[in-house]
């Protein structure tokens, strides 16, 4: 095994995460692609193919509207995208007309979105870890958790890693809001997908654990987890990922496997990146050859 490569532990975990968001889409919801994570858009395509055709995606590139499915790339989405959309908006109209219509009628906005830090009420932080003046490590910036949070009623997350660095008592940053610490009726419902399970903010407005997936305990859930969970009387174990959506991730999907990219951290997602964009090379090269 390679420094680069996942223990079958892992990439089951990532399959995992996945399914578990695809399984929360419904049929007609708008889906945020964002910034186009892996793992979230593995997700809505599988959803778009198991259970909700009538989704519309927000792609990143060309901020563009579509209905349709695709195969994840490395940088090359915008050629499934942008050419075969119903729709491309500029960042203004998504931000001052889109977002708001859809939160404030109560229409499905679902987009699943990583923080690098969240506490126990859902506030995120994707700026800096350590001092803002003088931060530890940078962070990619906050994009547009600070605007949907604030007006959303539902809200998800996800976590590739459930770690006490992720699920903190207190953020180095605030970026994104969570629920007022008031005492009164929760401002919303904020649920996160990790590695080992599935929370969300009950009555209190706090954390709760509803699933957790396989092989996982409740010793190992609240040992990796920097603030006192809840628990739902009615906890339950993840369905794992059937056969059907196995094959549609690995062969229609997502046949590279860039979701396992998020299993990985620092040089070994840097190497593993550098490893497929030298395949992806070789392979654009054979085909032009083929061609002459």
């Amino acid at each position: 095994m390679t420094a680069t490569s996942l223990t079958h532990l892992q990439r089951r975990k990532a399959d995992q995460i996945v399914v578990c968001m695809a399984r929360m889409v419904e049929d007609g919801d708008f889906l945020a692609e964002g910034i186009g994570t892996f793992m979230s858009t593995s997700a809505y395509m599988l959803a778009k193919h198991m259970h909700a055709p009538s989704c519309t995606s927000l792609c990143p590139n060309g901020n563009t509207l579509t209905q349709r499915t695709r195969t994840l790339t490395l940088g090359h989405d915008e050629f499934d995208t942008v050419p075969r959309g119903s729709l491309w908006l500029d960042y203004l109209q998504i931000n001052l007309h889109y977002m708001p219509g859809i939160f404030l009628s109560g229409k499905r906005w679902t987009e699943f979105m990583r923080p690098a830090q969240i506490d126990a009420r859902g506030a995120t932080n994707n700026v800096t870890i350590g001092s803002h003046a003088a931060p530890r490590v940078r962070l990619p910036g906050s994009a547009g958790i600070p605007d949907a949070s604030t007006a959303a009623r539902r809200f998800y997350y996800y976590a590739p890693r459930h770690t006490r660095q992720v699920f903190v008592e207190t953020l180095d940053f605030i970026s994104g809001a969570g629920n007022a610490d008031s005492g009164g009726i929760p401002d919303m419902t904020i649920t996160v997908v990790s590695d080992l399970g599935v929370l969300i903010t009950g009555a209190s407005g706090r954390f709760e654990v509803a699933q957790l997936h396989d092989g996982v305990t409740r010793e190992e859930i609240e040992s990796n987890t920097g603030f006192t969970l809840g628990w739902r009387d009615n906890v339950r174990n993840s369905e794992p990922p059937n056969d059907a959506e196995l094959h549609l991730l690995n062969e229609v999907i997502d046949p590279q496997g860039l979701r396992y990219l998020e299993m990985l951290s620092g040089g070994a997602r840097r190497e593993r990146l550098r490893e497929l964009a030298a395949s992806a090379a070789t392979a654009t090269h054979t085909r032009g050859r083929e061609t002459l």
